[in-house]
Parts: C-alpha cells; sequence; structure tokens
C-alpha cells in the first residue's frame, strides 16, 4: 500500500520514464529470450542436419558386395571422427555397437574394436529404425552412451541396396552448448546496449512530452495566482496543442470575467459608499465581510473596534439584531442610541444559499434622529399654528355669541364687541398672512427684484409708519443716517418690511419713557442697518432661539402679543437679498438688532446663490396650507428651536419674539 501511494505521488516525468523503461525492458528481454530459443532451434536443427548428412555419406562410403556389414579400419574410423567432430558406430544385427576408443586405441581386453551390445529397448527401436532404411536422428540419452548424445543414424546398404547394418555419429550436447554461448553473449551485450539506448530515448520521449505539460502547468498555476492574461505557445497541433490553445482561450474568458466582475465589484463599493445609510454585511459565523464608511460612522467606531462586533453597547444590540434575524429567517428591526445619542434604526434581512441555507445577513443602519425631530416638529408646529389661532377666533366667538343672543343692547357695548371682533381678524389675517410669507421664503417661491437703492428714504418711511405706535408707547423714535446716501443692493419692500419688524419688536420690549433708534451706515463692502431699543434686553437662555418660528420670550415683560414669526420672516428675507443678520443685547440695557446689505451687484448675486443652496438644502418647514411643516436645516448662523423642552415650533417674527 505504501508503495503504491508513493507511485502515485511520483511526477508524470517520472511515471512516464520508468513505464517506457520497464515496457522497452520487457520488450528486450522477451525478444532475447525468444532470439536465443529460436537461434538455440536453428543451430540444433543446423547441427542435426550436418550430422545426418555426414552420417549417410559414411553410409554411402561403406557399401559392400556381401550381407554383412564391413567395418573400415580404425585409421578410417579416426578420419571420420576427426571430420565428423563425432564418434562413429557401427551396428550389425545383431545390435552390437563396433566403436574404438576415444583415445584412438583399441579397447583393452577386446579384439581390434571395442562392441557393445544395445540392451535399452529404446536404443533397440531407435537402431530397429535404421535397418527399416530410414535416416534417424534425435538428441536424447541412450544405455550405450553416457549424457545426453546428439545422434544421427543412416542405413548402410550392400550394392544390392539392402541393409546390412548402419553406422551412427553421436555429438555430446556440450559441443553444441559451446557453439551457443558466443549467441548468448552476443544477445546479452546487445540486450544491455538496446536498454541502455532505450532508457536514453524513454527520457528523450518523457522530456518531449513533459515539457509542454510543464509549461501548461506553470501557466494555468500563474492563473491561479491572479495572472489571468497569461498564455503559452506550444506550436504542436497534437492533443497538448488543443490543450494550450483551450487554456489560452480559457485564460482570455477568464481575464474578460474577471474584469467584469472587478468593474460591478467597483460600482458595487462604490454604490455602497456613497450610500448615506449604514451597510454592513456578516456571515453565518457572525465575521464581517461587507461595510462601509457610514456605518462606522453612524456607529462612532474604528475597524479595529468592530471587529468582534461587541465591547460597546450599540454593537451589543446590533450582534442581538443580526443573531435573531439568522435564527428566526425574518426581517428584524432595532433602535438604539449610540454613544453621541443619536438615534439609530437598524433593518436586518437574512441571506441565504443556493439550498435554502442561512449563510449571513446584512444590516442597514440609519440615523432618524432628524426624521424624529422632523415628526416632533410637526406636531409642535401644528400645535403652535393651533394655538394661535385658537386665540383671535376664541376672540372673535366671546364676542360674537353675546351679539347672537341679545345679550348686548346698547350701541357702545356693540360698538365695542365690533371693535374687538375687528382687532382679532386683523390679528388672525396677521398670523395667517405671516406664515404665508415664511412658507414661500423656505421654499423658495419668492423671488426678489434686486436693484440699487438709497436707504434712507426707506427708513424713514419705515419710521413714519411706527410714529403712531410709538406714540401711543410713549417711546421716542428716532432716525439716524448721518446724512449719507447709503446706496446697497436690495428690494425696497423687503426692506421696509424687515425694518417694521425690528421696530414693532423693540417697541414691544421698551418701556414707557424709553428710546428706539434706526440706524444705517457704511461699511467697507457693505450696509449695515439697524434698530437700537433702551428696554429690557434678551435673557441668555432665550438670546440662541430668537429666530425661531413661534419662539417667544417672557410674555410678561412684552407689551403686546405678538404670533412670533416676525423675526424668522426677517432672517429669511435678509438671507434671500444676500445679507447677514444679528443681534447685540445685555439684560436691562436693551438690544440692537441689525442687518447688512452688499454694495455690488456681484456680491449680492453670489450671497444670493449661497443662501438659495442653502435654503434648498435644508428645505423648507411650512407649506401654504399653513398646517402641515418642513424645517429647514440651518445654516451654521442659525439654530434649530425646540432645545431644553421649550416645545415651541417656529421663529419669533414680532418684537415680542425675545
Amino acid at each position: 500500500m505504501k508503495e503504491r501511494l508513493r507511485y502515485r505521488s511520483w511526477t508524470i516525468g517520472a511515471k512516464t520514464l520508468v513505464s517506457h523503461a520497464l515496457l522497452a525492458l520487457f520488450a528486450i528481454v522477451f525478444a532475447c529470450v525468444v532470439a536465443y530459443a529460436l537461434s538455440f532451434r536453428y543451430v540444433q536443427d543446423q547441427a542435426m542436419e550436418e550430422l545426418v548428412q555426414q552420417a549417410e555419406y559414411i553410409a554411402s562410403c561403406d557399401v559392400t558386395d556381401g550381407t554383412e556389414l564391413s567395418i573400415p579400419d580404425e585409421k578410417t574410423i579416426e578420419q571420420y571422427q576427426r571430420l565428423t567432430n563425432s564418434m562413429v558406430l557401427y551396428v550389425d544385427r545383431d545390435y552390437l555397437a563396433t566403436h574404438i576408443g576415444a583415445s584412438g586405441e583399441p579397447a583393452p581386453g577386446g579384439p581390434e574394436f571395442a562392441r557393445l551390445e544395445i540392451i535399452s529397448s529404446i536404443d533397440r527401436q531407435f537402431v530397429a529404425r535404421m535397418f527399416e532404411g530410414e535416416t534417424v536422428a534425435d538428441i536424447r540419452r541412450f544405455d550405450f552412451a553416457s549424457g545426453v548424445i546428439l545422434f544421427a543414424g543412416s542405413p548402410v546398404r550392400n550394392t544390392a541396396g539392402k541393409v546390412v547394418g548402419g553406422v551412427i555419429l553421436a555429438q555430446p550436447v556440450a559441443q553444441l552448448h559451446k557453439l551457443t554461448t558466443a549467441l548468448q553473449m552476443l544477445l546479452i551485450m546487445a540486450a544491455a546496449v538496446t536498454v541502455l539506448l532505450a532508457v536514453v530515448m524513454a527520457m528523450k520521449m518523457t522530456q518531449v512530452l513533459t515539457n509542454p505539460i510543464r509549461r501548461l502547468t506553470q501557466v494555468a498555476r500563474r492563473i491561479s495566482e491572479g495572472e489571468y492574461g497569461a498564455r503559452i505557445a506550444l506550436g504542436t497541433q497534437d492533443e497538448l496543442g488543443e490543450l494550450g490553445n483551450t487554456l489560452n482561450t480559457l485564460s482570455a474568458r477568464l481575464s474578460n470575467i474577471i474584469e467584469r466582475l472587478r468593474e460591478e465589484r467597483d460600482k458595487l463599493e462604490l454604490i455602497v459608499g456613497s450610500i448615506g445609510e449604514g451597510i454592513i454585511a456578516v456571515d453565518a459565523n457572525f465575521e464581517v465581510t461587507h461595510k462601509n464608511q457610514a456605518f462606522l460612522e453612524l456607529m462612532e467606531l474604528s475597524d479595529e473596534e468592530l471587529a468582534p462586533l461587541e465591547g460597546t453597547q450599540a454593537l451589543a444590540a446590533l450582534h442581538k439584531l443580526l443573531e435573531e434575524c439568522m435564527r428566526t429567517g425574518a426581517r428584524c428591526r432595532a433602535r438604539w442610541d449610540n454613544p453621541s445619542q443619536r438615534k439609530i434604526a437598524a433593518t436586518a434581512s437574512p441571506l441565504f444559499g443556493e439550498r435554502g441555507e442561512n449563510i449571513g445577513a446584512v444590516c442597514l443602519i440609519q440615523d432618524v434622529s432628524e426624521a424624529e425631530r422632523l415628526e416632533q416638529l410637526r406636531r409642535d408646529y401644528v400645535a403652535n399654528i393651533s394655538h394661535e389661532l385658537r386665540t383671535p377666533l376664541t376672540g372673535i366667538r366671546g364676542m360674537v355669541e353675546p351679539l347672537m343672543d341679545g345679550y348686548i343692547d346698547t350701541e357702545e357695548e356693540k360698538a365695542d364687541c365690533y371693535r374687538v371682533i375687528y382687532q382679532e381678524t386683523l390679528r388672525l389675517e396677521k398670523l395667517v398672512r405671516e406664515m404665508l410669507d415664511m412658507s414661500r421664503l423656505q421654499d423658495g417661491r419668492v423671488t426678489l427684484e434686486m436693484e440699487e437703492l438709497e436707504l434712507p428714504g426707506i427708513i424713514d418711511a419705515a419710521v413714519r409708519r411706527m410714529k403712531p405706535m410709538a406714540d401711543e408707547a410713549k417711546v421716542e423714535l428716532i432716525c439716524d443716517t448721518g446724512g449719507a446716501r447709503l446706496r446697497c443692493m436690495g428690494n425696497e419692500d423687503r426692506i421696509l418690511q424687515v425694518l417694521i419688524i425690528f421696530i414693532d419688536n423693540a417697541l414691544s420690549f421698551t418701556p414707557s419713557g424709553g428710546r428706539v433708534t434706526v440706524y444705517a451706515r457704511e461699511e467697507p463692502e457693505r450696509v449695515r442697518v439697524g434698530v437700537v431699543d433702551t428696554g429690557v434686553g434678551i435673557e441668555p437662555k432665550d438670546l440662541p432661539f430668537i429666530w425661531e418660528r413661534f419662539y417667544k420670550a417672557d410674555k410678561s415683560r412684552m407689551r403686546t402679543s405678538g404670533t412670533g414669526l416676525g423675526l424668522a420672516v426677517a432672517k429669511l428675507v435678509v438671507e434671500l437679498m444676500g445679507g447677514e443678520i444679528g443681534v447685540n443685547t445685555k439684560v436691562g440695557e436693551g438690544s440692537e438688532f441689525f442687518f447688512t446689505l452688499n454694495k455690488k451687484e456681484g456680491d449680492v448675486e453670489n450671497a444670493k446663490d449661497d443662501a438659495k443652496a442653502d435654503g434648498a438644502a435644508a428645505g423648507a418647514f411650512a407649506s401654504d396650507s399653513a398646517g402641515a411643516g418642513r424645517n429647514d436645516r440651518r445654516t451654521p448662523g442659525r439654530r434649530v428651536f425646540g432645545r431644553r423642552g421649550r416645545g415651541t415650533a417656529g421663529n419669533d417674527a414680532r418684537p415680542d419674539g425675545r
């Protein structure tokens, strides 16, 4: 078994060489054995045929006239023996063989020739065939001769043609073996040389066979290592050449397929990487197979921290979700807070193989903080709108019901009711108008026609319009433009709108006897316009939220009740004109609300484009129906409302919005 396994581990070259060598060795040995056997047989037949011819020749020389066998003299027999290299025997009818000694001397104790009697029946049968006129030849062991002898016997006839005896030539087989020894040596030498040549030829043929295979193996190994464009040129038309062409075709197709797969993989990675939501995929052993950068950012992790899918509360929640998903084989959802308290929603889906087995799961991670905040904003916005609308509607209803029921009799009381209804109607109209205006501004549906203006006239118009309200509040309202022309780019109506909002806001928070100053001055590239009051100022806790919709400061410090949309509208208008808006305040000393306008038209256009891009990226919160809201994603200067549990849903748009 070990030898078999060892043979299996041989290279194909070694196997081919050994196979060729063994086959050649077997063929050579078989050919030598067959050649030796045939050659030995041929030599034996030739020796026997020659011996028979010699026996017949000697028998023809011993023809006699009588009926008895005439035996030649000793010298003649010796001559026969030298010529034939055989022992010569004469046999008569009494089965008595006459021969001379091996040394050529007469046999001791007898006449001139030694005589022996043929006893064996086989021997007699052999001799009897000669007396029947046959020429016989054989290789056998005879009783009258020692060892294996090559015999050839021929009948001796008289002149009448009658058989009177026989002559037998006997050669030891050892002589025949001497003849074949040289043949054996020659065959052995030829076999050795042939085996050597066969081994050399086998090595050459093995190299011819294995070199292309080795080159094919090298190319296949290069392909397996990722060099898919590897090629081979064998230059043959046999099976190996066809295999090389097939391998080249396979390499080309594989290269194209791998290239397409790489392109698809790169596209998939770009797609997954560009998705804003986090994506992670794991196998059945919870080993991470795919992820994108958004996932790491949402989970606030690094690659090293992600490896074990444990260590933090968020990772533990993710691992639990993936485990439940793979266990149930159904889509699962979960929510948790990441370390920065962002709301994370995760949806895990199982992955199945071709045979339906669960091979892992993929999870989509989303930051739903903004969605939840927007939902809360929507609810707050609806609640605030409902609250703001309910106040004037309640006042109107409170005046209409007594009139309908006839409880008010005098004309003076009726006039008071009509005046209250009119004021609440104006308040309701103003609220709806401001909401629609803010909605259009945030949606980008309001386009301003910018033109070169001189601010002093616009500021004077705003002061004249708000002068009656200032006189009623016993607040001094003055204008300070320094007598300059103050040219800038803007929209006259919108600038007037912003000034009225600022002045109204200042009058609402300035006690009687105070002063409100509207000023304008030039700066290097812009014109600055502001409203300064000597009112109560803004508390630090309220300052971050004054630009938010419906946000109102402490109402106990306000002279009137506003809608809370004025400052939000003012901010949108100023940004749409390409300017900036801000506030400086000190509690107990007053506040300064200001905005800037560009002097050059190019600066205005660039600023407007930036403002539009920022507004488009954020979107608007309010709609034309004044019911459904869309909150804008604010620029760095904006603050999102709803902080510190205030429950408001907008920016202050009136002076009472501080």
